[in-house]
């Protein structure tokens, strides 16, 4: 009997980048299984996992605790900005952009239960949030329905590409701030799985990354089917910072810098409790330092 498994991520060229080997069959599940990818936004797969919609899946790292009855970590996939990562931007010319102040501000986010949208709230005081897509911040903040957004995916990278300004990286000043890396997002497996299948999975995902990283090149024309805006300067470098060997296995300071993440959403009322940090890591591999 064959028991067919699903994996969801985002539509973007670090997950598919990370993916490539194991959607286009370079590496293969053992006899007995068959895996199903899908992709979607990142607030939809979040609130996808509340009903335990797919087997693995990528989420924003600080909406974890909300779904840690039902999902475990995996050692292998996490985005992680190092000194970067949401940035908070305004048009061009507005005054905002040099103010340290958001109040009675309409500022658009990616999802309430982003890691973006946390930061946000930890850096910046009284603003009105307006959750949106995150494809359709730029063009709001163009447009005028907000006076400002939270940028993720390519768009960290191009957004000066149009009339767009940053008012600060919100990564930048978790770094600052913590002298840790930043946990964007994270990759999850159900639990009811069972821990063999799970490990089987992660062991799955992580020679994905392996591959990836191997063979960069393939991977990387794969991966620019995915991208958006200006081309490969932009998507190489974006996939550089977020696909890489923090994502083939979570270092220890990552792992710190999760833990500080969920103990700060705790104290700010952003999560309602400390989820315990059970990642599974592939077989026979230690955490690097």
């Amino acid at each position: 009997m064959t028991q067919h498994l699903t994996i969801a991520y985002t539509p973007d060229p670090d997950d598919a980048f990370h993916y490539y080997a194991l959607e286009t069959g370079r590496i293969r599940p053992p006899a007995g299984y068959t895996l199903g990818f899908e992709h979607g936004h990142i607030r939809d797969l979040n609130e996808s996992c509340r009903r335990a919609r797919y087997d693995v899946c990528a989420i924003s790292s600080v909406f974890f605790p909300a779904i840690d009855d039902s999902y475990v970590i995996l050692g292998s996939g996490a985005s992680v900005g190092r000194g970067y990562g949401p940035v908070l931007a305004c048009r061009a010319g507005d005054a905002i952009a040099r103010a340290d102040s958001l109040v009675g501000r309409r500022v658009a986010v990616p999802g309430v239960s982003t890691t973006g949208a946390f930061l946000l709230g930890y850096f910046y005081d009284a603003f009105i949030p307006v959750p949106m897509a995150f494809d359709e911040v730029e063009d709001a903040i163009l447009d005028g329905r907000v006076d400002a957004g939270v940028l993720i995916h390519e768009e960290l990278l191009n957004f000066d590409e149009r009339p767009l300004r940053k008012i600060c990286c919100l990564g930048q000043r978790w770094h600052e701030h913590t002298g840790l890396p930043l946990p964007v997002g994270l990759n999850v497996a159900r639990r009811s799985l069972g821990l063999p299948t799970i490990r089987l999975l992660e062991n799955l995902i992580h020679a994905s990354m392996d591959h990836a990283l191997a063979h960069p090149d393939d991977a990387m024309a794969f991966a620019s089917g995915f991208g958006r805006g200006p081309e490969s300067r932009v998507r190489e470098d974006f996939v550089a910072r977020f696909a890489n060997e923090d994502t083939l296995l979570m270092p220890a300071d990552v792992r710190l810098g999760l833990g500080t993440l969920y103990a700060k959403a705790l104290r700010r009322g952003f999560i309602d409790h400390l989820p315990a940090l059970d990642i599974v890591d592939p077989d026979a591999l230690a955490v690097p330092a």
